[in-house]
């Protein structure tokens, strides 16, 4: 990496325009319970970031690629986290092994969350195209400017494609069997 002082002006004021978003947005993914330091994925926000300014000294970064740089860097670190083992395994063996065994989830589990995942999926399908984009932008974390600005209509009236499209598919999911569901 190279220590030009223009880019390192240029880092340290998106950090300061978007430190705290970056901060929210990692806390929010609930990285805890993977054993992940937040710290450690803010660093690699940052190095991220260095890169990308190194590749194009010019590139303007919104909110947006702010958050899909955090969104990537958090799926990577859950990637590796659920990589490495998180407990030894036995030592003997045979010693333990049914216990490591029954907490590893069946066949049947392991179906029935594909199958959910289909039922969702098409759920999301039935739903009308504009609509479906907001809500799959929602659902990524998407602010209703980055959605309209994504769908091509203002922040108003993705707020109103999100709201309906949203209800169409809490019904969609009810119908399906999937609960009620909290507004």
């Amino acid at each position: 990496m190279s220590f030009d002082p223009a880019l390192r002006a240029r880092l340290h004021q998106l950090l300061a325009d978007y430190g705290a978003r970056v901060r929210g947005l990692i806390e929010g993914h609930g990285i805890a319970q993977y054993g992940i330091d937040a710290a450690d994925i803010e660093q690699e926000v940052r190095i991220r970031l260095w890169r990308a300014l190194e590749r194009d000294r010019n590139a303007a970064f919104h909110a947006s690629y702010i958050h899909r740089t955090v969104l990537s860097a958090v799926i990577d670190a859950i990637r590796a986290a659920n990589a490495r083992p998180a407990d030894p395994l036995p030592d003997a063996e045979g010693a333990g092994s049914e216990a490591l065994l029954a907490t590893a989830p069946g066949p049947e589990r392991l179906a029935g969350g594909a199958q959910d995942f289909s039922r969702v999926a098409a759920c999301m399908a039935g739903l009308p195209l504009r609509r479906r984009e907001a809500v799959a932008l929602h659902l990524q974390g998407f602010s209703l400017r980055e959605i309209g600005g994504a769908v091509g209509v203002s922040e108003e009236a993705a707020r109103k494609l999100l709201d309906r499209g949203m209800q169409s598919l809490r019904e969609r999911l009810a119908a399906q069997g999937f609960g009620d569901f909290d507004e």
